[in-house]
This record gives C-alpha cells, structure tokens and sequence, in this order.
C-alpha cells in the first residue's frame, strides 16, 4: 500500500514539474502588473535636453487593476533621480483601471542632466494597484536609461553669405567645422550641394578630430544668373560609441550681377579668354 501511495505521488510530481494539470501554469488569482515596454522620444536621450519615457503597462493577472499608479523613485545608487529631473507633473502617475490581460500607457516626461555622463542609468520605479476588494498589490520595477553623448561636432558658418565678400577670392565660400564635445570622433567628412550652383571642391575627408580640434572647408562657387541660392551642408562622423551622427546647416548662398562674370571666368582657360576679347562675346 506504501509503495502505491509512493507511486502516486511521483506521478503527482511529474504532472506538476511538466504543467500538464489544468490551472497550474495560469494566470496568478490577482493583478499582476508589469512593464511590457519602454520607448523614448527623441530615440536618442542626450545630456542637457527633454525627453519623454513611454511605459506599457500590462496586467498579466486574472483580477482588473484597480485604482493604478505609478512612481518614479530614483537613480540606482542614488537618494534621488540623479541626472534626471521630472518635467511637468512631477513624478506621481496614476490610470484608473488596466482590465485582466489588457494593457495602457504612461508618458512620462524627463530632462537630462547637461553634466550627465554617456552611459547607461537604471531608473528605479514602483508600481500600485488594488484588486476591486481594495486589497493593495506593489510591483517594485527598474527601467534603464541609455544616455548617448551629445552631438559633438559643429558647423560654424553663417546663415546667409554673399559671394565676393570674402577678401581672399572674390568666389570662394569658406567655413569651419569643430569639435566641442568632450571625446574624440572619427571619420569626419563634410559635403556641400546647391541647386544651380557649381561648387568646387563639394567633399572633403578629414578623419580623426581630437577634442577641441577644429579645421575649415573652403569652395568655389560659379553659377551663371544672379540671386539667392539655397546650399546645404552635410557633416558626418563615428561618436565615441561608434554611433554615426550626421548634421546639416542651410545657408544662403547671395550671388550678386557683379561677381558672375568673376565666377564664370574662373572656369575659363586662357584659349577661351582670348576668343571672348577677340569676338567681344561677354566683354
């Protein structure tokens, strides 16, 4: 009879270890919250600027979350949120009800620290609820934040330039570009485009940038009518996380009548020169 009711048991045992009885594997007789996902806006949290955390909630329980809320407490390590402040409402958020096996969304909004370092923060939070008895359920939760390095490199030329106003040639626009973060960054190269406009050289390679480094990019521009010009300038590097990062700055590039004839001789040999003299043609 011992051995039989021995038998039983095991069979019990491996019925339970494998999940094969009804009911054993299901859904928890309460609310049961958890953090499905998170999402930020911008994607790319940088020090210095605002940006909105997105939580799903999900309510894995049998039981509707009642009377739900959820508090951001602080930095893991920390006494407080550290290089994070609340934007806003502050750092309570409450949703009325998440049914059984739903879900909802906070947004929750933030600001980065400018002194805060590239890496990654584990942001502890507590999660509160009430099954609709009002016995009280706490979820303790950490979400980590990813803090990317700001952009590090700069364009550093004017928004409207007008040709000939640079004494070195009467057709030549020249900027510079640098490197005010705090790390190195590497395959920096700069390109530039205009609609109607020939820009002469339009790339330029210029690698590694140390911190603080900074170099210029000059061009010739040659169009044939006067005007305004839109140009665009393209600046692309690897950050210090081998992140690829690319700028743009619009300029306005004012060609006046005067400077036509500079820009378009500029690409004239001397053969088609003289024949210009000798047929007067654009004299």
């Amino acid at each position: 009879m011992k051995a039989k009711v021995t038998l039983v048991t095991l069979i019990m045992t491996l019925l339970l270890f494998f999940g094969i009885i009804p009911g054993v594997l299901a859904a928890p007789e309460q609310p049961l919250l958890q953090i499905s996902s998170v999402s930020f806006s911008p994607e790319t949290v940088s020090p210095g600027k605002e940006f909105k955390m997105t939580l799903t909630l999900m309510n894995y329980g049998d039981y509707n979350a009642h009377n739900v809320t959820l508090d951001v407490l602080s930095m893991a390590g920390a006494p407080d949120l550290g290089v994070f402040s609340m934007v806003g409402s502050g750092s309570h958020f409450y949703i009325d009800e998440i049914l059984s096996g739903e879900s909802a969304t906070i947004e929750i909004p933030m600001v980065a620290s400018p002194s805060a370092e590239a890496k990654n923060y584990n942001l502890n939070l507590n999660l509160y609820c009430e099954n609709s008895g009002g016995t009280p359920y706490e979820f303790p939760e950490t979400v980590g934040i990813f803090v990317n390095e700001s952009n590090s490199m700069a364009i550093v030329a004017p928004d409207r330039y007008t040709i000939g106003s640079n004494e070195k040639k009467d057709n030549q626009f020249e900027f510079e570009i640098a490197n005010f973060g705090a790390n190195p960054v590497r395959g920096v190269q700069i390109s530039i485009a205009g609609e109607g406009l020939t820009l002469t050289p339009n790339y330029q390679y210029y690698g590694t940038f140390e911190k603080d480094d900074n170099d210029n990019f000059a061009t010739a521009v040659t169009t044939d009518k006067p005007g305004e010009y839109l140009g665009i300038i393209t600046l692309k590097y690897l950050d210090s996380f081998n992140n690829e990062r690319s700028i743009q700055k619009n300029i306005t590039l004012v060609v006046p009548d005067d400077q036509i004839n500079t820009t378009a001789k500029a690409n004239d040999n001397g053969f088609q020169q003289f024949l210009k003299i000798l047929f007067g043609i654009g004299a």
